[in-house]
């Protein structure tokens, strides 16, 4: 991958030097670190092939996740792959802009004992994947009781092994409950949580609140938030909401030319291209200290997001002191009010840590189409990191 090059001297953009040591607008090629961290982590792979496996709770399961719940799923994992491979694939070729796609292949069934969890299933299904599997799906025959999460996933070694990296030795998994199948939903399951997980699975984080790793879903903005937020505003949806554009940079489904670092101490000038689009500027980085970064990006009520109740602006503090990828946290600060999809428009502006970012214009441009205006100014260089990780 080339650097991505820290100046708003980029095509839609100006910057205006404010410090004498740049009055020559003479660009500087430094990578935010924290942009850094994220290139260097393993992309998200091509070609996805994700080994379906089922987990058969037995009726007297002493698992606190399951309880005494009665009802059990006769799901096999062709049947799963036939219901959801298809519609896996669309959302995730229109999430990544064609540049990952998803194979998903039945695997087997576990027969859980008694006393076995979710994480004993799954250790059995990897235990037992195909050699070309890079991670498996698993679902459970039992819903979970109230209270419990629907599911989780992990990279496991994932991001920083070496070679073809498969499933059974990288521990890369995800795993749902049944309640997603549950045959009241129709031909097509409930597909955002499904989604979710696997995301995780390649290292993307929750969104939405300053804790890390929280499992709280406040925002509407990310399927790695309310990934159901679709659902609330249209019950047909199946499928997710998109995701930030910072974590299509980090899974590589976002160009390093389609993200613009404004320098501190520049007035930064830049037109948006909606985040979820194909062409155009979709990503403003603005540098806080080693460990920060604000982003700034256009999130149209289309696409994926046709939940959003308009388009605008979106802003977000995003913190790797916690550690990188599943810890890292990404905080809306454009509005405090849940779901954060009251986004900034024309006029309106915003001062987070440092930057004032005033959004100009919003709206359709020509044969351009939806595009943001955007400028961004702050005062002070680089800062020294406050916290060590």
């Amino acid at each position: 991958m080339s650097a991505l090059v820290a100046t708003a001297c980029a095509a839609g953009s100006t910057t205006e030097p404010t410090d004498p040591a740049n009055a020559t607008g003479a660009p500087d090629t430094s990578l935010p670190p924290l942009v850094g961290r994220l290139l260097a982590d393993r992309p998200a792979p091509a070609v996805d092939v994700v080994e379906v496996w089922v987990c058969e709770v037995p009726a007297d399961t002493t698992a606190d996740l399951y309880g005494d719940l009665p009802l059990r799923q006769p799901l096999t994992a062709d049947g799963i792959v036939e219901r959801i491979a298809a519609p896996v694939a669309r959302h995730l070729d229109e999430l990544s802009h064609g540049a990952a796609t998803v194979e998903l292949v039945a695997g087997g069934t576990v027969a859980m004992g008694r006393d076995d969890t979710d994480l004993e299933c799954v250790e059995a299904a990897l235990a037992a994947s195909r050699p070309d599997a890079l991670a498996v799906l698993a679902v459970a025959t039992a819903e979970h009781v109230e209270g419990e999460p629907g599911g989780w996933g992990r990279p496991g070694s994932w991001l920083t092994c070496d070679g073809t990296c498969p499933a059974r030795l990288t521990g890369r998994a995800a795993y749902v409950g049944a309640s997603d199948f549950h045959p009241g939903w129709g031909p097509v399951p409930l597909l955002d949580l499904v989604l979710h997980e696997y995301l995780h699975t390649l290292g993307l984080p929750h969104s939405g609140t300053s804790t890390p790793g929280d499992d709280e879903y406040p925002s509407a903005l990310d399927v790695m938030s309310d990934s159901a937020a679709p659902r609330a505003v249209d019950p047909d949806r199946r499928d997710a909401a998109s995701t930030l554009a910072v974590n299509l940079l980090d899974l590589g489904w976002l160009d390093l030319d389609a993200a613009v670092t404004a320098r501190t101490g520049d007035r930064t000038e830049v037109d948006l291209a909606p985040a979820a689009g194909d062409d155009g500027t979709r990503l403003l980085v603005l540098p806080v200290d080693e460990y920060r970064i604000v982003t700034v990006e256009l999130r149209t009520a289309d696409g994926l997001d046709t939940h959003l109740p308009e388009s605008g602006v979106a802003v977000h503090v995003v913190d790797d002191r916690a550690g990188e990828d599943v810890l890292r946290v990404q905080l809306p600060v454009h509005t405090t009010a849940e779901p954060f999809t009251d986004l900034l428009g024309p006029g309106e502006a915003l001062d987070v840590e440092g930057w004032r970012i005033e959004v100009r214009s919003v709206g359709d441009v020509g044969d351009v189409g939806d595009v943001a205006r955007v400028v961004a100014a702050g005062a002070a260089r680089l800062a020294p990191a406050t916290t060590e990780r």
